[in-house]
């Protein structure tokens, strides 16, 4: 496996200061293996990026927040024109709120330091997205002009987005909740048909039937939801997936095509490449697992 770089909070938070922080980051180019000493969420504001988390493979599309606690190895794979919030922070700064805290449905599973961690992905909905970009920005502005009072209201913005994480996390799973934007639970459908089915030939037609709209509205609505079009987010599913399985050592580029929908190698190649920036064989000596 690629080598793993540990990100200090020390680096990143203020000596003698509150240690929370938030950051907007551009990637364009990869970030491999890292993890922190630190708790952090991340939020994709905008484009997208194949994302391992510990063994997991994701695409990351705009809307999408993840939690990562301490000792966590992730890294992003070919991050496209990807604008992304970082909020950082140690658990010393929750102080006496820290254990109703970590009872919130969500933050609960990502504090929870007595199991092994579990890759948890939120897609927030429109008016989410408002709500949480509103609340890092203002956690991003106290950081960095230090205005009177401003580590007081900095853990006040804290505790506000890990409540805001915590009933996002809760509304996605109640398919019952459709929410002000009645869309966004038809978006989550056809996400969740693509992760079943991305090994085999899906059509757009397909999904729009399966989730009762027609074509038209469905790719329009899917594209303002994710920023991609279906076909160019199945294309991304399968070619994140591709990158998991090539972390084994042992597996053929051809097996590889085939279990993740390609039925032409050169053609998976090739898109590999132009995709991910290496070929398949070049990034799997690079990111073997032994």
């Amino acid at each position: 496996m690629s080598q793993v770089n540990l990100l200090d909070g020390r680096d990143f938070f203020e000596h003698g200061s509150i240690p929370i922080t938030v950051m907007i980051a551009q990637h364009n180019t990869s970030m491999m293996y890292h993890s922190h000493s630190f708790y952090e969420f991340v939020y994709i504001d905008r484009g997208f990026s194949t994302h391992f988390f510990n063994d997991t493979t994701a695409l990351l599309t705009p809307g999408d927040i993840f939690g990562i606690r301490p000792g966590d190895v992730h890294g992003y794979v070919y991050p496209k024109n990807t604008k992304l919030y970082n909020c950082l922070f140690n658990l010393e700064a929750l102080e006496s709120e820290l254990d109703e805290i970590k009872t919130l449905p969500g933050i609960a599973q990502i504090m929870d330091t007595e199991n092994p961690p579990v890759w948890r992905r939120i897609r927030l909905g429109p008016a989410a997205r408002k709500d949480v970009v509103s609340c890092l920005e203002r956690m991003r502005l106290e950081s960095e002009y230090h205005h009177l009072g401003w580590e007081i209201r900095l853990k006040g913005l804290l505790m506000e987005f890990l409540v805001l994480y915590s009933r996002s996390y809760l509304e996605q799973r109640n398919e019952n909740e459709a929410g002000e934007y009645k869309y966004t639970q038809y978006m989550y459908k056809a996400l969740e048909y693509i992760e079943d089915y991305y090994t085999e030939s899906i059509l757009v037609e397909e999904i729009a039937a399966f989730i009762g709209l027609s074509t038209d509205y469905f790719s329009r609505m899917f594209k303002q939801f994710t920023g991609l079009t279906p076909v160019e987010y199945i294309r991304y599913v399968r070619l994140a997936k591709a990158a998991e399985l090539l972390r084994q050592p042992d597996i053929s580029i051809a097996d590889v095509a085939m279990q993740v929908g390609f039925e032409d190698q050169g053609y998976f190649s090739r898109l590999f490449k132009q995709v991910i920036g290496v070929s398949p064989s070049r990034f799997q000596r690079e990111n073997s697992l032994v």
